[in-house]
């Protein structure tokens, strides 16, 4: 594992106070050294390994939509507001219609103070990145290189991305060094 600093994480946990409560949704696998950041803080976290699930489609032979695709890969607590949400690029293996049908299944579950963050692309030319991320510290992402790369690779760029994700905005962005762009989100209830 290596690490990769950040100039959005940083922002992410500034007015998090360590002793009150802070409810996070992981998509993405349960890296260890996410959870011992974590550890740190009164939190419950909620891990939503989407890729294993990819591609998510509706099935209609099957009876199966993708609201029920996603509920089921989400599994969210019921009743639970989310604090933070980091998405990391599993975004971008989903279609446009899967991303918006994702920002509809959390928006029973932000407050007007929840955040997210993500990686978006600066143009949909750009290749799927061979590593993924948890959280090394507050100020550096870890970074694991895959075995497999998930399928159904459509990247989205900034501006098509946040327009999906239609309870959030942009609260800032970054163009990092592999052309991949780094965004912190408010919600926008």
């Amino acid at each position: 594992m290596k690490t990769q600093a950040s100039r959005l994480l940083p922002s992410l946990f500034e007015q998090v106070d360590q002793q009150w409560p802070l409810t996070v949704l992981n998509v993405g696998p349960a890296l260890p050294e996410t959870v011992e950041f974590f550890s740190a803080y009164r939190c419950k976290i909620h891990f939503a390994d989407l890729y294993p699930e990819l591609p998510l489609r509706a099935d209609e032979d099957r009876g199966i939509t993708l609201d029920r695709c996603l509920e089921d890969a989400l599994e969210l607590p019921g009743g639970a507001l989310f604090d933070l949400c980091f998405f990391w690029d599993a975004l971008n293996f989903l279609s446009n219609e899967a991303v918006g049908a994702l920002a509809a299944k959390l928006r029973p579950h932000l407050h007007p103070d929840s955040r997210a963050h993500c990686f978006a692309v600066h143009n949909s030319k750009t290749p799927a990145a061979t590593t993924f991320h948890g959280i090394a510290d507050a100020g550096h992402f870890s970074v694991r290189t895959r075995v497999v790369q998930p399928p159904d690779y459509q990247p989205h760029p900034q501006g098509e991305l946040v327009s999906r994700l239609r309870f959030f905005q942009v609260d800032r962005s970054v163009l990092m060094p592999d052309r991949r762009i780094e965004l912190v989100l408010n919600a926008r209830l």
